[in-house]
């Protein structure tokens, strides 16, 4: 292991500092979340040099399988198992296990430690858990970790961590029972989402010619909901409507069941393997359907937007959608029939969802990390 551990040498107050955001690439949202800070630093603090990694590409042997593949095989194949380990292991014990396992996750993180060691860091903000079980527990470069769930599973709660960000007031209490402080940030969205944007105007350069309703189906998991019956059951409940569904840019099967509903001469009808304006399909519609990921959630809260979510991964997500349903901000469906009476309730009822309020997390975040001493 290369000689990471290390104070860099003083310097003025930002000029010239080095900042490291690690991400992991299990689910998008982990991503998302670095680059909006990478973004948002670039932006506030041009003088710090900011690099985002995605610990994937840097992991080997037991630390890659654990922290990627294990999670997807788990979720996509046997997610019902995924759901028990996760409520199993949300116990102060899990920290104990992990730093019992540390040697042998940091043996597939030869490459991490060097990239570490060549950039030298002066703070070092994970938006994901893994980062801190492979980092040394008296590591004199301060971490900072953003939980980008609406809960904080005690396999974040790693002891080496300076700061926790969390989303809500809610985390924060549940943390101090723990002993355990935090700060209230909400979630790093992408600086786009901040911009002024003109709906009607958006509308017009994304084809929307009609004043019906538009409803939004995002990237969803496998679950008892599929993308082609979910639009299916739409359009039979719904006519003057406008459907726009993004597939996903590796999900081909979907966006081919998905062409022949087109085929068949459903009009009104747009379907996207991905989207890079995404923010601006999402000012656009009128109901928004995703899974439960924290970061889509959050960009739904903040656009002001009904969210209706479908098939939630079990565990992190179960408790995203409850913090939805339980704050009024939108709506869980179980089945295609309940999906489109949701539809039916917002569209009659639109002040049945809460709106909120959503400061700039990556601000908060990053005035903290930066101004924080180890």
């Amino acid at each position: 292991m290369p000689n990471i551990n290390h104070r860099p040498e003083a310097r003025s107050r930002f000029g010239g500092k080095k900042l490291l955001i690690v991400s992991c690439s299990t689910g998008s949202g982990h991503f998302r979340a670095a680059e909006a800070l990478r973004l948002s630093c670039q932006k506030l603090y041009p003088e710090i040099q900011v690099l985002h990694i995605d610990l994937a590409d840097y992991l080997s042997g037991f630390a890659r399988a654990f922290s990627v593949s294990s999670y997807n095989t788990f979720i996509s194949h046997v997610p019902g198992i995924y759901k028990f380990i996760y409520h199993l292991t949300d116990r102060p014990f899990v920290q104990k296990i992990l730093g019992v396992c540390k040697p042998f996750f940091q043996l597939g993180a030869a490459m991490f430690f060097k990239k570490i060691h060549d950039f030298q860091p002066d703070h070092i903000i994970s938006t994901q858990f893994t980062p801190q079980l492979i980092l040394p527990k008296k590591f004199s470069i301060p971490i900072d970790t953003v939980i980008t769930d609406y809960h904080a599973h005690q396999i974040w709660l790693a002891p080496n961590v300076r700061n926790f960000f969390v989303a809500c007031e809610a985390i924060k209490n549940d943390l101090e029972k723990l002993d355990i402080k935090s700060i209230v940030s909400g979630m790093p969205l992408h600086p786009r989402f901040f911009a002024a944007k003109n709906t009607a105007n958006l509308k017009k350069e994304l084809n929307i010619n009609n004043d019906w309703p538009i409803i939004l189906l995002m990237p969803i998991s496998c679950g008892k909901i599929s993308a082609k019956k979910a639009v299916t059951t739409i359009f039979s409940y719904h006519k003057n409507i406008n459907v726009v569904v993004i597939s996903g840019k590796n999900n081909q099967h979907t966006f081919e069941d998905l062409e022949k509903i087109k085929i068949f001469g459903q009009k009104n009808f747009t379907i996207l393997k991905d989207a890079k304006n995404i923010d601006e399909w999402m000012r656009i519609a009128d109901i928004i359907i995703s899974k439960a990921g924290g970061l889509t959630i959050s960009e739904a809260i903040y656009l002001q937007k009904p969210i209706i979510i479908i098939n939630p991964i079990p565990g992190q997500e179960d408790y995203n959608a409850s913090y939805l349903k339980k704050n009024h901000y939108g709506l869980k469906a179980d089945s295609t029939g309940d999906l489109a009476k949701k539809i039916q309730t917002i569209l009659l009822n639109p002040d049945i969802i809460i709106k909120k309020s959503y400061p700039d997390a990556s601000e908060i975040i990053l005035q903290n990390t930066l101004s924080s001493e180890a």
